[in-house]
């Protein structure tokens, strides 16, 4: 369990980052001016219900904000090998986002806040990736639903299901007939050439992502 010195912590780290100030927290939550400084000066936690609105106003568990995490080992397989690993779902969430935006938007929470921002909060999911927090049953399949993929691919990185697949690559076809016309116009080596240079930057981008999850 959590010190209440940590837990003060872990709130001001947080206000600061959004910038709020401890006034404004407070009339946000509804509790006194005092309170934060009363928490760390008397070096107790404060009560269940104030605990649980802290956790609510940070989008976070309430295990996690008392316990440090939300189930003993919850992160010990959250990682890049894992193909099922929440952080590898959020991975292949940003794939699709970036891949089906018309308008070369790359930065995922402006994608996010664009196509998914119905289903689920951009905070709650980046902190159920880092297990700070819970997604209702709902969300996942909603998402999959909205990007349409399938869940099982969305969950577990298998491929689609062949008529699944069939009809993703025919909707990418009918959406840009110009570049497949233009491709098929080329010399075999231009075409190889094309290949290659496409499959780098899937890589570079990959490599960039695996990163940039590292450093979450």
């Amino acid at each position: 369990m959590r010190t209440s010195a940590e837990f003060v912590e872990i709130l001001e780290n947080y206000l600061k980052e959004k910038k709020i100030s401890r006034r404004q927290f407070c009339v946000l939550v509804d509790i006194p001016n005092s309170t934060i400084s009363s928490w760390k000066a008397k070096n107790v936690l404060p009560s269940i219900e104030l605990v649980a609105k802290v956790a609510k106003f940070m989008n976070v568990s309430l295990d996690w904000l008392v316990y440090g995490e939300q189930y003993e080992n919850a992160n010990e397989f959250n990682n890049d090998e894992n193909p099922c690993s929440r952080k590898n779902i959020l991975y292949r969430i940003e794939i699709v986002l970036r891949q089906n935006n018309e308008d070369y938007d790359y930065d995922i929470e402006s994608l996010h806040k664009k196509y998914l921002s119905n289903i689920v909060d951009y905070e709650v999911l980046i902190n159920w990736v880092n297990g700070k927090a819970n997604l209702p049953e709902n969300v996942l399949p909603e998402i999959a639903n909205k990007l349409k993929v399938s869940l099982q691919w969305l969950l577990t990185k298998d491929e689609y299901h062949q008529e699944d697949f069939d009809a993703h690559i025919y909707g990418l076809a009918k959406s840009h007939p110009g570049l497949l016309k233009g491709y098929d116009c080329l010399e075999e080596e231009d075409q190889k050439f094309i290949d290659n240079y496409i499959t780098s930057k899937l890589e570079l981008r990959q490599l960039k992502r695996e990163k940039e999850m590292k450093n979450i």
